[in-house]
């Protein structure tokens, strides 16, 4: 299957949407950031939901897609979310029909009839681009109504909330370790800090070259024993300030973050004040009666994949897949060739103590699920060192281990 690894250019940047740990028919999975389930904030505190009683989990499950998010009440019939949590693996917007809202509880597994809600239609933000993921935000309108109260949503005049040097607030149910994958059932807390544009330019450059202060924050957790990042099954939830009175106001959608969810990257987050004017506009469609916004669904093309990406995308992930083994590893080769605009096939070998690796990955750009935008086919065969040189590197006498798309 193939394995969406790098998302947008560097560094394993992946949107922080979660893909089920219950078995898909088809699609990809995540690894080590992007897989088997969405997280917990890493190193976060358990959370009651009397302290997040606006938060929502988003639960989709399709015959194919199969992935869970976090989202936020903004009106009673209305869930604010990521857009990419609102896609299906071919970029289509998903089907409303599969989606389970679950709101007023802080553990899923207390979760009953009355905290569960059908969605009845998806609706994505008109200017989101989902190669760059940005203006990365999307509603779920609820069949019927919830008791779980409104969150405050930002508004351009908000300058001051979102201020470099604000300290904010997350939560989520995401993984709670990427390395080795934790799920949870339990929400998670953490606290962060909104740093400058300049700060987000320079530590995204090449992790997230298009980072746009126009649509987008990132947020990033002071050093101690809570420096929290956010993990996979945190996209779409929210990212809040305070007024002075003590309101909390969200100011950003969890939308980005490192594969192996650690804090050294920074974390992006959708800008809410420049969605929460068609927001309000649908909460007066759907609450009030006003007329409807109109419905626009993104598009989708595939970005062009250059070699020195395509190798660096190897590199990172033989670097998930294999940990140690690979990044401690002796005599590293990555040989990328083109095969095709979207798509490059790369020859690897490396050597590690008494064990010599060889194979080959296909690295390409596929339609964005949860915001990945390179993935990675691999099948590395592991031999002896001793038997392969005895063998004048052939290795056609010598067994070997095979590794195909999956943690060895």
């Amino acid at each position: 299957m193939p394995r969406p690894l790098a998302a947008l250019l560097a560094v394993l940047f992946l949107t922080l949407a979660a893909t089920s740990g219950r078995a898909a028919a088809a699609p990809s999975h995540r690894v080590a950031g992007s897989g088997t389930a969405q997280a917990s904030i890493v190193r976060g505190r358990p959370a009651a939901i009397a302290s997040f009683p606006w938060l929502a989990h988003v639960d989709y499950n399709g015959d194919v897609d199969k992935f869970d998010c976090t989202g936020t009440v903004v009106a009673p019939r209305v869930v604010m979310t990521a857009a990419h949590c609102a896609l299906t693996g071919t970029g289509h917007v998903a089907l409303a029909a599969n989606y389970t809202i679950l709101t007023g509880v802080a553990d899923l597994r207390d979760a009953r009839a009355a905290n569960r809600s059908k969605v009845s239609q998806v609706l994505i933000f008109p200017k989101f681009e989902p190669s760059r993921v940005s203006f990365d935000a999307a509603l779920l309108i609820l069949k019927a109504p919830v008791a779980a109260p409104a969150l405050a949503l930002a508004a351009p005049e908000d300058t001051a909330l979102r201020a470099p040097g604000v300290s904010v607030s997350i939560a989520g149910w995401g993984l709670t370790s990427a390395e080795p994958p934790k799920e949870t059932t339990v929400l998670h807390e953490a606290d962060s800090v909104i740093k400058s544009d300049d700060f987000c330019h320079r530590q995204l450059r090449r992790i997230l070259p298009f980072f746009s202060e126009t649509s987008q924050l990132c947020i990033k957790s002071l050093p101690g024993p809570f420096f929290a990042s956010l993990c996979h099954g945190d996209s779409g939830g929210p990212a809040f300030a305070r007024r002075p009175d003590g309101t909390p106001v969200q100011i950003g959608i969890i939308s980005l973050g490192a594969s192996n969810c650690g804090a050294r990257h920074p974390q992006v987050l959708a800008r809410v004040d420049r969605v929460s004017a068609w927001v309000r506009q649908w909460i007066d469609a759907i609450e009030l009666g006003a007329p409807r916004p109109r419905v626009v669904a993104p598009s989708v093309k595939l970005p062009s994949l250059s070699r020195p990406v395509a190798e660096y995308v190897a590199y990172l992930g033989l670097s998930v897949e294999f940990g140690s083994k690979f990044t401690g590893g002796k005599h590293q080769r990555i040989d990328c060739r083109r095969h095709s605009r979207t798509r490059l096939k790369c020859r690897v070998e490396w050597v590690r103590g008494a064990d010599q690796y060889r194979g080959a990955t296909t690295v390409y750009t596929a339609v964005p699920r949860e915001g990945s935008i390179y993935n990675l086919r691999l099948q590395v065969r592991r031999y002896s060192r001793r038997c392969w040189e005895q063998h004048e590197a052939s290795g056609r006498s010598c067994p070997a281990k095979v590794f195909r798309d999956k943690l060895p």
